[in-house]
């Protein structure tokens, strides 16, 4: 069995270790939360010939991201092939630090940001962050993120689909990073269209200071459950890797408008380049509302389909080991 090291960031690290065992046939060790506690598990990684490192970037000037950026160069200098697997946020940021002044920046964040680039391969987790890296010289590959799928492809299989007693428009936008998924536009759009019901996940709207009746803030609830009670799923963001939530919309047979491209999903136009944004989504929405008044609106079957030999867990689990571990073809 093939032995990796997978490093980086808490959420992404467990996420990636558990699907890379279950479907490729990969061992997985050390799966680190990158905590100064996690430095002898980290030294470790030596015993891998390849390690994955996960949405944690490099350059950044704190206790555990110093410990991080030494241990992987000192990998590299000891053979071992470091692969960055860069998941959204962490690639302007990089950028960014690139363009930094001062003196710590020209100390030590750009040089070993650039050191390690270097001397690292790279992939990415959506096909607009390859031209976002190329920017500061680094070649990579997309391989999407292989989320758990299964529960959602079942959930579609199993049931006959049935549309909620009301239109009903699921996004996900986190309290933290509301202004990145469009949370002003959201309310907008609820405000102009008060038949429609807007449910937000991820966040208790805290942000939001006169929420129309018809819009309400889940917080962090299952995510099948809400695809379920609604129509169509709005990823209106501003800045993404692969959105999670747009195929397991699909998965579900739900209809999916998103500012990226994205197979068997409607492209919305960028906001920040879109003077009349949330006018356009507006007459998206109201088109399908029509067809569903109308009870023309049949589930995405399409879209369920495409994403399941696709974009499946096992699928791009097996792939990604396949190009970058040397782990066998599934």
């Amino acid at each position: 069995m093939v032995r990796v090291a997978v490093v980086g960031a808490y959420m992404w690290t467990g996420r990636l270790a558990a699907s890379l065992e279950k479907y490729a046939q990969v061992k997985c060790s050390p799966v680190s939360e990158v905590n100064l506690r996690d430095v002898l598990r980290l030294v470790s990684m030596f015993r891998a010939r390849v390690a994955l490192r996960v949405g944690f970037r490099p350059g950044q000037v704190r206790s555990r991201a110093l410990v991080l950026d030494v241990i992987c160069l000192l990998y590299i200098l000891a053979g071992g092939k470091l692969v960055f697997y860069w998941t959204g946020s962490d690639v302007p940021r990089t950028v960014a630090l690139l363009s930094r002044k001062g003196l710590v920046s020209w100390l030590w964040s750009k040089p070993i940001t650039r050191l390690l680039l270097r001397k690292s391969d790279h992939c990415v987790a959506a096909p607009w962050l390859v031209s976002e890296l190329a920017e500061i010289g680094c070649n990579a590959e997309n391989f999407p993120f292989p989320t758990p799928t299964e529960r959602f492809e079942e959930s579609f299989a199993s049931a006959p689909i049935s549309w909620p007693h009301q239109f009903t428009v699921l996004s996900y936008v986190p309290d933290h990073n509301y202004a990145n998924y469009c949370g002003d536009e959201i309310v907008g759009l609820a405000n102009r269209m008060p038949n429609v019901r807007f449910r937000i996940m991820g966040g208790e709207g805290n942000w939001c200071v006169n929420r129309p009746d018809n819009l309400e803030f889940l917080g962090w609830s299952d995510a099948l459950d809400e695809y379920r009670r609604s129509v169509v799923v709005l990823r209106a963001v501003r800045h993404d890797a692969l959105g999670g939530t747009v195929r397991e919309a699909l998965l579900c047979g739900r209809y999916v408008l998103y500012t990226y491209p994205h197979e068997c999903a409607e492209l919305l136009p960028h906001p920040d380049n879109c003077s009349n944004f949330v006018e356009v989504v507006e007459g998206r929405l109201a088109d399908l509302v029509a067809r569903y008044e109308a009870d023309q609106l049949p589930p995405n079957q399409k879209g369920f389909e495409w994403v399941k030999a696709n974009l499946s867990e096992r699928v791009l689990s097996i792939n990604l080991a396949s190009r970058w571990l040397g782990a066998p073809h599934g």
